[in-house]
């Protein structure tokens, strides 16, 4: 999970919107993977349209990330393996990282849930990436 930090460091633009490279979903097989390296060994991200799921739906992941990223570290960590932190930057730009792993398959993201949200097993962190990982998968 990547969620953009809702205050950055900088206000500077890295990369304009229409020079992040795309990778549209509708394409065939073959060319969406030649997108995909393209994109990886020039850029090292891309942006992915076409994928069948709702921004309704995103934001939805998004507002979950936030709210498990905005939790004590002690909380985050009972997340482990899934919640790692790196200090990250030798050029000057020294930080800490914070990331989620999940796999998409269910199975995977109920188990983690129960760590991120163990008072509600109802909990919008675990109906969220539930929801997210069925559209993902299917």
């Amino acid at each position: 999970m990547v969620l953009a930090s809702p205050k950055p460091m900088r206000n500077e633009t890295i990369l304009p919107n229409d020079l992040i490279p795309i990778v549209d979903l509708k394409s065939e097989r073959s060319e969406v993977i030649k997108q995909i390296v393209k994109a990886s060994e020039e850029y090292g991200f891309f942006k992915v349209i076409n994928h069948g799921i709702s921004d309704g739906t995103i934001e939805k992941m998004e507002e979950a990330g936030f709210s498990f990223f905005a939790k004590p570290m002690s909380q985050k960590k009972q997340a482990a393996p899934a919640y790692g932190c790196k200090n990250i930057g030798f050029n000057g730009d020294i930080g800490e990282v914070e990331y989620l792993l999940l796999n998409a398959n269910t199975s995977s993201i109920a188990q983690i849930s129960k760590t991120i949200s163990n008072d509600d097993p109802h909990s919008n962190f675990r109906n969220v990436m539930k929801t997210t990982s069925l559209l993902v998968l299917y």
